[in-house]
């Protein structure tokens, strides 16, 4: 009986003894902990006696608490990681956040919250890694509540900053990328991850660096100041603001234009309060002193009317309208894939897929509607001085031309570059807005003069200003030499002829040339990191924007011109054999050359294939769109000139100008200021693009009403002074801005 006893309480000591063992260990393991904080933070009990966690008792309660934010192993990390830091004050701040942490301070624990602490679908293509923005920036003020000493804690303020942080052993295995080939190729590449982190504000970029190289445990590449933007006390979402003088000579000069508009519309409604009849106040107005037609110029009624009034089809050019009406809305279709194709994306193999399917061509592959606009611009510059020229015996001052072109353009174009300069950085917020926005103002800063001489694609283009503004530059330059062609055309035909088809096969064979000699790529191809910053694309900046690259669209366009003036000045139609042989092969060429290009994104190419591709298929789409031209404006078109010259077109048409300028505004807002990586199927891009394109409207609206328009009707005004007689003011009033040469810039 006394051993069975015996035999019962054996169990029941040796459990005792487990229970008793383990609350030993854990005892013996928070104490290391204790230890490992206190040596690593200077944070021992004897300095801090009079602090809240003044008690070894209580800093034992925190680090056993297992439903703690910190795990043990993060504890650890973080006091390792914090003693590695050289910068006394950042250090010092680390060490609150950390006790904060401990102590559920919730300012502490938004801020360990807000980091990006580890990966999520690398092998996949997430290279950004954002953490949470919001989060770490809307913590105002950082009161080190974790120590309540009779004196004040001075304010504490987060950071958040971006680092490139090397991720080894990963591969981008679904990422369509020359990035991804490279790593494939060699085996000591890595593969760099954007990472956020949110840090005191104290904090310089090689401390941040050390800290969160050592709490990765992973290399960090670079951190800069530039990546890094602070929360500001009194004031969410990034900071007060702070208006400098140009922001406040730019918001004065708008105000004036918004005034001048104001004051115009409150007299053009008195105008139709009097007559009674808008359509009596436009044309008495065109019959009254300059002064009148000034004011009415900035009246938001009278443009607003002449961006829905369709012209009477003169020489069959309103059938232009929907060819740019078009155009430019894939034109725009194509910049919002890029920006969302190089911003932070979930999926984006599923973009990058997309470029091997010829049906998605006309997106990644619009870069030819741009050349259609340089065709186009050529084209009517041709047709309307050729007409200009008989009317006037060949006496044409091109000096008013210049003039009159520059007038046209540089107003609207300045309000652009000015609200880069100055407003554009306050509009938004966002993980990536100051590395991207900030870059671009300070490009702008640097570089403006250069976009309004129209010279910017030449000179200094490391500080290129506005990634779209080498169109107007490259479209200027040709507009300048332009005259000699269509001069020579009307006085020595012949010669005018040998010429131009000169310049059309010489510019025709540069981009072959060039291609080949300098192993170039065939265009621009849409890979996701290198669209990130298209001014450090050594194609982009070095052949794309190049106007000796980019001229036989403009001189095809000339060529053409003169060839709708001849039929249409001598009445010539062509047999219907030769009509649809003429379709027929345009249709092949312009299908050939946007299609075809999915070929570059299959697999690797040859310095042959690129070559030729970058020769052929400009010209083949320069002379598939030549030849539209040439049919809706001949009557060779059929149902087509009807669709092309539809009244829903005007307006667009009208405004592609004002569009074109405003869309890098739009892109580079929706990109930067994205706080996590966006997943993307049909519907959702679909959903996006029409966003992009519908916002850029807007703007270009309201900038054509405040800007272009006004300064149209005032060139108009100043020429009409400079010797144009009132029949030819009538005439250029008919012919609406969208069939003149300069608005299809």
């Amino acid at each position: 009986m006394l051993r069975s006893k015996r035999f019962m309480f054996f169990p029941l000591t040796l459990l005792l003894c487990t229970v008793v063992s383990v609350c030993f260990a854990d005892v013996r393991n928070s104490e290391t902990d204790v230890s490992l904080i206190n040596d690593h933070l200077d944070w021992s009990a004897e300095e801090h006696s009079d602090t809240k966690y003044a008690g070894s008792a209580v800093d034992l309660h925190l680090l056993q608490d297992d439903n703690a934010v910190l795990t043990r192993t993060e504890r650890r990390l973080f006091a390792d990681s914090l003693r590695k830091v050289e910068g006394q004050k950042c250090r010092d701040e680390l060490n609150s956040t950390l006790w904060a942490i401990l102590g559920g301070q919730r300012w502490a624990i938004a801020m360990y919250d807000a980091m990006a602490k580890s990966s999520a679908g690398i092998n996949s293509g997430v290279l950004h890694q954002l953490g949470h923005f919001d989060e770490c920036l809307q913590q105002q003020q950082f009161h080190s509540s974790a120590i309540e000493t009779e004196e004040a804690e001075p304010v504490v303020r987060s950071k958040y900053c971006l680092l490139d942080v090397q991720m080894n052993g990963f591969t981008m295995e679904t990422v369509a990328s020359r990035r991804k080939e490279a790593l494939n190729r060699n085996g000591d590449a890595v593969v760099v991850a954007l990472w956020g982190a949110c840090v005191p504000a104290s904090c310089e970029a090689v401390d941040i660096a050390t800290f969160m190289e050592n709490y990765l445990q992973r290399p960090v590449l670079s951190a800069n100041e530039t990546a890094c933007q602070l929360s500001s006390v009194g004031a969410a979402n990034g900071g007060q603001l702070y208006v400098d003088g140009g922001m406040f000579a730019y918001a004065v000069v708008l105000f004036v234009f918004i005034l001048l508009a104001t004051l115009s519309t409150a007299y053009h409604v008195y105008l139709i309060y009097a007559s009674r009849n808008a359509d009596d106040v436009s044309k008495r107005a065109l019959q009254q002193q300059t002064l009148t037609i000034a004011l009415l110029s900035f009246s938001v009624i009278e443009n607003t009317k002449k961006l829905f009034q369709a012209s009477k089809d003169q020489m069959g050019l309103n059938s232009i309208n929907g060819i740019k009406a078009i155009a430019m809305l894939l034109i725009l279709a194509g910049h919002a894939l890029s920006f969302i194709y190089s911003s932070p994306t979930y999926n984006e193999a599923f973009i990058a897929e997309k470029t091997k399917y010829p049906t998605f061509a006309f997106l990644y592959n619009s870069l030819l509607f741009v050349d259609t606009f340089l065709l186009l611009s050529g084209f009517l510059f041709c047709r309307i001085l050729l007409i200009e020229l008989d009317r006037r015996r060949g006496r044409i001052n091109p000096l008013i031309l210049y003039v009159g072109r520059y007038i046209r353009l540089t107003p609207a174009y300045m309000a652009i570059i000015g609200f880069y300069m100055t407003w554009l950085p306050s509009i938004g917020s966002g993980p990536l807005w100051r590395e991207r926005i900030s870059r671009e103002q300070e490009r702008c800063q640097a570089s403006w003069w250069l976009n309004i001489l129209y010279v910017n694609n030449y000179f200094n283009t490391d500080k290129f200003c506005m990634f779209q503004s080498w169109y107007l530059s490259v479209d200027t330059q040709l507009f300048f030499i332009a005259p000699i062609f269509i001069y020579l055309l009307y006085k020595a035909r012949k010669c005018g002829q040998r010429l131009l088809i000169a310049a059309v096969v010489c510019t025709s064979l540069i981009p072959f040339v060039v291609t080949f000699l300098r192993h170039l790529d065939p265009t621009l191809l849409v890979y996701a990191d290198e669209l990130i910053d298209l001014a450090s694309n050594n194609y982009y900046i070095g052949y794309y924007i190049k106007t000796h690259m980019r001229a036989s669209a403009y001189f095809i366009g000339l060529l053409t011109g003169f060839m709708v003036h001849l039929m249409q000045e001598k009445g010539l139609k062509l047999s219907v054999t030769l009509v649809r042989i003429a379709w027929l092969l345009s249709t092949l060429a312009g299908v050939g050359a946007m299609f075809s290009i999915c070929r570059f994104y299959i697999s690797p190419f040859t310095n042959v294939e690129s070559f030729l591709y970058a020769g052929f298929h400009k010209l083949a789409w320069n002379l598939s769109v030549a030849w539209l031209v040439m049919a809706a404006t001949t009557g060779h078109a059929g149902w087509l000139r009807g669709f092309l010259s539809s009244r829903v077109f005007v307006p667009i048409s009208r405004l592609t100008y004002c569009a074109y300028l405003s869309n890098g505004i739009v892109e580079l807002y929706h990109s930067s200021t994205l706080r996590y990586a966006s997943y993307w199927n049909y519907v959702n891009l679909e959903n996006e693009l029409i966003s992009h394109i519908v916002d850029t409207f807007v703007l270009a609206i309201v900038l054509c009403l405040l800007f272009e328009s006004p300064i149209h009707a005032l060139e108009r005004i100043l020429l009409r002074n400079a010797g144009r007689t009132e029949k030819r003011s009538q005439s250029e009033e008919n012919q609406s801005p969208s069939t003149s040469e300069e608005q299809v810039a």
